[in-house]
């Protein structure tokens, strides 16, 4: 057994995400929290000496992280396509690995991987449910559903018909996904497609749901087009991500589709990395790109913002892998949801921890300090509601109760 004493925890239990100053005990067992309590609620433990003490001193203490859009195949070089293109399994295999340490060591402790190259992704996943591998605990969706040609085709999986994307669902989760992901509408990374192209018609993405809510799998979308929202909502989809409101003459917001998306909990990730943070000329996915990349940021700040306003559930993301954005960056996209969506830093560490865990349907699990939940857990210097870049270097991190090797 562990006894973490903590003079600044922040919980992120019961909606909030507050500091408590009172000296508190976090007792590990198995790799759970067992009891969270005043620190003088464990005097016999402590006095017992078969109880392993770590003081957390002055920094601050908090559920390990969820990045809850990734993708760990991608290279995030300066030009990830041509490894995309061109890498076999066993190097995208290797190359996950390493993205999933980086992103444990960084105080992310869980990941949703948003679409891979290949399936073996499910491999890493139970090596490291298995305790066989060090890494964050993976919600992998495997290949996206996508369309010939489509948005991320490189991933290996196209279906065209309503037919085929019904039995695309069903193999997939008969593989052992975690979730489904779906390309609704087009990208801004493939060659040949298009963020405006809408790729599914409302029927197919109604008979994916159907048949992955049956299995009991949560669909996600990624979509920019209006009508990709409006038909993703519309479909019964739980998460949307990056949801930009597209149209050819730029943002058109709908309040009307926010308000839907309120009423049937369809929680939203706009998946907001270095690519939001770098100039247009650094950060635009393709050379084509480039020129509208700036407004396209711009826009993409003011329709999260206004979803934030109307009651949509945020919950944060990197796109790590893509162009430039590196695995262990998940502090620059935490910021940049407090300085250009304008959240509150409170609400921005819930999106990344209990808030995210809910969503992804993992809250009796992660995304708290309390007691039940995985002990994954992180230590760092200063307060990060009062400056999220604090999150840059954690002091400490544990994953399921296991100090991890920084």
């Amino acid at each position: 057994m562990k006894l973490i004493i903590a003079r600044h925890l922040i919980p992120c239990t019961g909606g909030r995400a507050q500091v408590t100053e009172t000296e508190t005990g976090i007792l590990i067992e198995n790799g759970l929290i067992r009891r969270v309590d005043r620190l003088e609620a464990f005097e016999e433990e402590r006095r017992g000496g078969k109880v392993e003490i770590i003081d957390a001193g002055d920094n601050y203490v908090l559920p390990g992280l969820i990045d809850a859009h990734l993708h760990l195949s991608f290279s995030s070089s300066a030009q990830p396509l041509d490894q995309l293109y061109g890498d076999d399994e066993a190097t995208v295999l290797l190359r996950m690995v390493r993205a999933a340490q980086m992103e444990l060591r960084s105080g992310v402790t869980t990941v949703r991987d948003s679409g891979s190259k290949g399936m073996s992704i499910l491999q890493l996943r139970d090596f490291i449910r298995r305790g066989e591998l060090d890494g964050p605990d993976i919600l992998a969706a495997g290949m996206p559903l996508t369309i010939t040609g489509g948005h991320c085709n490189f991933c290996g999986l196209e279906c065209d018909s309503r037919e085929e994307a019904v039995k695309a669902v069903r193999l997939l989760c008969k593989q052992g996904v975690d979730y489904i992901k779906v390309m609704v509408s087009g990208g801004n990374m493939t060659p040949g497609s298009d963020s405006l192209i809408d790729q599914y018609d409302l029927d197919t993405l109604k008979a994916i749901v159907y048949e992955a809510h049956q299995r009991r799998k949560k669909v996600s979308g990624h979509v920019h087009s209006v009508i990709g929202v409006e038909n993703a909502v519309e479909a019964g989809f739980d998460t949307l991500e990056h949801c930009s409101f597209k149209t050819p003459e730029g943002a058109d917001y709908r309040e009307e589709l926010a308000a839907k998306m309120r009423e049937k909990h369809i929680a939203v990730n706009p998946a907001m990395g270095k690519a939001y943070v770098l100039p247009p000329e650094e950060a635009a996915p393709l050379p084509d790109k480039v020129a509208m990349w700036g407004a396209f940021q711009k826009s993409r700040f003011d329709t999260t913002e206004a979803m934030y306003r109307a009651g949509v559930e945020i919950i944060a993301g990197t796109d790590a892998g893509c162009k430039n954005t590196k695995f262990d960056e998940f502090y620059l996209t935490l910021n940049l949801l407090h300085e250009k969506v304008h959240m509150t830093k409170e609400d921005v560490l819930l999106s990344a921890t209990a808030r995210a865990a809910g969503v992804l349907g993992i809250g009796h699990l992660v995304g708290a300090v309390e007691a039940g939940r995985q002990a994954d857990i992180l230590f760092v210097k200063g307060n990060p509601l009062d400056n999220l870049l604090n999150l840059r270097q954690p002091e400490m991190v544990f994953k399921r109760g296991e100090r991890v090797r920084l």
